[in-house]
């Protein structure tokens, strides 16, 4: 015989892995979620595209790049897609819905005509997801412990992204000695 009561079984069923100690308001969470996961999607894109273009001899490490860039953003999206299925929501796949919430957060897929002009189109997207990224941490950090890791874990390879984009542009305007 089982402890508990059926009623209890069917909010337990219902609520899923949301206790009485989440104090995150797990709508307003998803909806967060879902923006940062649209963010992700437009920056895959992005990449993707950079990936194609990215075509001179010059470029064959960019292009590299862009392209491992791009399997990582969507990674993300992913994680994030998984959460907000955890939470109770239904992670955006409509590809209007995708543009608008990007574009909520200030992220538009965006085509340069140079190398330099694609990466520095990268390094702002990627500053304006860790700007997203930071400022949710910093509203649901006590309130929904299991978000706030995984998105210090995406906020994380961002800033690495960012660091990495910065460095290269760097090294390519710096004048020679």
């Amino acid at each position: 015989m089982m402890p508990y009561t059926p009623e209890e079984v069917r909010n337990a069923v219902e609520a899923g892995p949301i206790t009485e100690e989440y104090r995150a308001d797990a709508k307003r969470v998803v909806e967060q979620l879902n923006r940062l996961r649209a963010t992700e999607i437009a920056s895959y894109l992005q990449y993707k595209q950079h990936a194609y273009t990215a075509v001179s001899l010059l470029s064959s490490a960019l292009k590299s790049e862009f392209a491992a860039h791009a399997e990582i953003e969507l990674q993300h999206a992913d994680i994030l897609g998984e959460r907000i299925q955890q939470l109770g929501g239904m992670p955006v796949y409509s590809p209007t819905e995708i543009a608008r919430k990007a574009d909520e957060e200030g992220v538009r897929a965006e085509q340069g005509a140079t190398l330099a002009e694609m990466v520095t189109e990268n390094l702002m997207l990627e500053r304006r997801q860790v700007a997203a990224y930071t400022a949710l941490l910093r509203e649901i950090a006590d309130s929904d412990p299991t978000t706030a890791r995984m998105l210090g874990a995406i906020l994380a390879e961002t800033e690495k992204h960012a660091a990495e984009l910065a460095d290269y542009l760097k090294r390519t305007t710096e004048p020679s000695r």
